[in-house]
């Protein structure tokens, strides 16, 4: 028989390892959920948006599939982000606002040290515009107080047939 110390311990691990992790570039659509609680976000209007492939020209009664879908929150100070989802990961995440997002929730930690290593390497003073091209890791940013835009994305996660275009 296992003693309370050791069978606490096994069920802690079991529990915090069914838990959903972080909200991450290239993590599960229900992190999503768990970035809009972290940054204290609340649904934005038209919350959820699917973009759907092109109907079938050949006269079937194919239906269009969905591409991919976005999902959309507004943190407290107006702040909106859209994290953009296919195949059941987030593969985008676009904000727009008075301020950036915590950048470490909406990429997951080690998305966020490329950029942040990048970051570090390409850093200008005075600068406003941030551009990371990363077979990895595709990240535009640009701010001036109070007016925040970025988008970030991987490029190898892209659904067939989607442009970076639609990550805004």
């Amino acid at each position: 028989m296992r003693s309370y110390p050791t069978t606490f311990i096994a069920a802690t691990l079991l529990l915090a390892a069914a838990l959903p992790a972080w909200a991450a570039l290239g993590g599960a659509v229900s992190s999503v959920e768990a970035d809009r609680i972290a940054l204290r976000g609340a649904p934005a209007a038209g919350a959820q948006a699917a973009a759907k492939a092109g109907a079938a020209r050949d006269g079937s009664s194919a239906q269009p599939s969905v591409l991919y879908s976005v999902q959309a929150f507004a943190l407290p100070n107006g702040t909106e982000v859209r994290e953009f989802v296919a195949a059941g990961q987030v593969f985008g995440v676009a904000w727009q606002g008075a301020s950036q997002p915590n950048l470490r929730q909406v990429f997951g930690d080690q998305m966020y040290e490329v950029y942040l290593q990048s970051l570090k390497a390409q850093s200008t003073p005075g600068s406003r515009t941030f551009v990371l091209r990363q077979s990895a890791l595709v990240v535009h940013s640009f701010g001036l107080p109070g007016n925040f835009s970025g988008q970030a994305y991987l490029p190898q996660q892209m659904p067939a047939g989607v442009s970076a275009a639609v990550i805004k």
